[in-house]
């Protein structure tokens, strides 16, 4: 028998320990990879829009949260097959520090949970299968189909992108708070419905709730602010009536006014933006200046003036697109219970025509102006020459600063000042384009170069070792 080479026992010895460290080390790092807790915190969202992470609102909204959030998915956990809806939840827990926790409740099992624990009168519809976001006594419902936006401009929907952050942040700002203003959007006027998905989303997400309203009824005592959205016919006297009632005992409103396609006027609209010392103008205006426009002149980029909304934003960077705009008027009148500002107007390039004379005139023109009425309540409203800034597919355009608008006006209605925006992630993806000589490059690398290398390697490494 030849006796052992010491010096190959020793270099054995040696790779055989280094292996077995390599092996242990590896198998204890993956072990403490395995606990959820750490996985969880150290993953990698690879997705491209980043469909299973949050956004920096949430985060900051979560970071000041001081109530125990739960939410409650009623079935059994190991039937869920939500898996991107629990992905999401994790990132809440952590991201708040365990505030927010996630449960399932069986209600097979259980089945006076719903009745005992969440809607003891059960008149929120709550079923098998829904999803419950609770703080206390305030409780939410939330529902799978609000977390998908689908596209709906052909025969067939489709979906397109993902809203599970968007809703269950909402939910949680809703639940943990003390008040929440309802927003009523007036109907009956020819006004828009359609392509006002993200503006609601966003104001919905920052603690409002949204219904519809007609002003034949007296308005509801609940309302904080009634949403006129390019109304096409003028109010009616009974109309006017609960308005003005409405607005008598402080109550506010948002009037976003397009062009007309008549020469026809609103004069009950007119009668309620007179009390505010507001009027607004029966022309279309064009910009002049290539600085402010889009494309074409009708195509308008306002300029921000400073005031009680624009102060809480970035005017130097927040724009919009706002097409076919009619302009407004403050009024100079010495009213010390009324105080007007400017929201936004245009460069003094701009020239506009009045619908009923046809008579030209140049500007600057004012777009928009914020007027609060100081009496027994006070009463806030907005004017606006325009409604398509906040229709879905302009705002896309302007990373929905048309919301941002809208939304700050609200929140100065309601001495508010805290908003969350967090727009829908999309689904749709776009293929790699690559050019034929990077496609061969790439095709010489991964099917000679690096099979080359590697084998390389290891006759390097078994030559070293024939040699030790």
């Amino acid at each position: 028998m030849k006796k052992i080479n010491s010096r190959s026992l020793k270099y054995g010895s040696y790779a055989f320990a280094s292996f077995a460290v390599v092996i242990a080390i590896i198998i204890i790092f993956n072990a403490i990879l395995g606990l959820d807790a750490i996985r969880d915190r150290i993953r990698f969202d690879i997705t491209k829009n980043q469909l299973f992470s949050l956004s920096e609102p949430s985060i900051t909204m979560l970071n000041g949260l001081d109530k125990e959030v739960e939410v409650i998915i009623l079935t059994e956990e190991k039937y869920y097959q939500g898996s991107e809806i629990l992905e999401v939840l994790k990132q809440y827990e952590i991201k708040s520090n365990g505030k927010v926790t996630t449960r399932f409740v069986d209600v097979e099992k259980d089945p006076t949970f719903v009745e005992r624990e969440i809607d003891p009168n059960q008149v929120k519809g709550i079923s098998e299968g829904s999803i419950v976001v609770k703080s206390g006594k305030n409780s939410k419902v939330v529902s799978q189909n609000d977390m998908i936006e689908y596209d709906y401009s052909t025969y067939t929907t489709y979906p397109v992108g993902i809203k599970i952050e968007q809703v269950f942040s909402s939910a949680i700002k809703s639940v943990t708070s003390d008040y929440t203003p309802v927003i009523y959007f007036a109907t009956g006027h020819g006004e828009v419905t359609t392509n006002l998905f993200e503006l609601k989303s966003t104001i919905t997400a920052n603690n409002y709730e949204i219904e519809e309203l007609s002003l034949s009824n007296p308005v509801p005592e609940d309302a904080a602010t009634i949403f006129f959205v390019s109304p096409k016919t003028d109010l009616l006297a009974k109309e006017l009536e609960n308005l003005l009632a409405f607005m008598e005992k402080g109550g506010d409103a948002i009037f976003l006014m397009d062009v007309q396609n008549t020469a026809e006027e609103m004069p009950n609209f007119d009668t309620v933006f007179e009390r505010y010392s507001l009027a607004l103008n029966n022309d279309l205006v064009l910009e002049g200046d290539q600085n402010w426009y889009l494309n074409e002149f009708t195509v308008i980029i306002p300029q921000p003036n400073e005031n009680d909304v624009t102060m809480n934003l970035d005017p130097g960077s927040l724009f919009v697109y706002m097409p076919n705009c009619r302009s407004v008027s403050i009024k100079q009148v010495a009213k010390d219970w009324i105080e007007t500002q400017p929201l936004f107007m245009t460069s003094d390039k701009a020239q506009s025509t009045s619908l009923v004379t046809g008579e030209i005139a140049l500007g600057p023109f004012l777009l928009g102006a914020l007027s609060e009425y100081q009496g027994t309540s006070s009463s806030k409203i907005a004017l606006i020459g325009n409604a398509n800034f906040i229709s879905d597919g302009w705002m896309q355009n302007t990373n929905y600063n048309g919301a941002r608008y809208i939304l700050t006006t609200l929140n100065w209605m309601q001495d508010k000042a805290d908003t969350i925006i967090v727009p829908s992630k999309s689904l749709m993806s776009e293929p790699i384009n690559l050019s034929e000589s990077t496609k061969f490059i790439a095709f010489i690398a991964l099917s000679f170069l690096l099979p080359m290398a590697i084998i390389g390697f290891g006759v390097f490494v078994w030559i070293r070792r024939k040699h030790l």
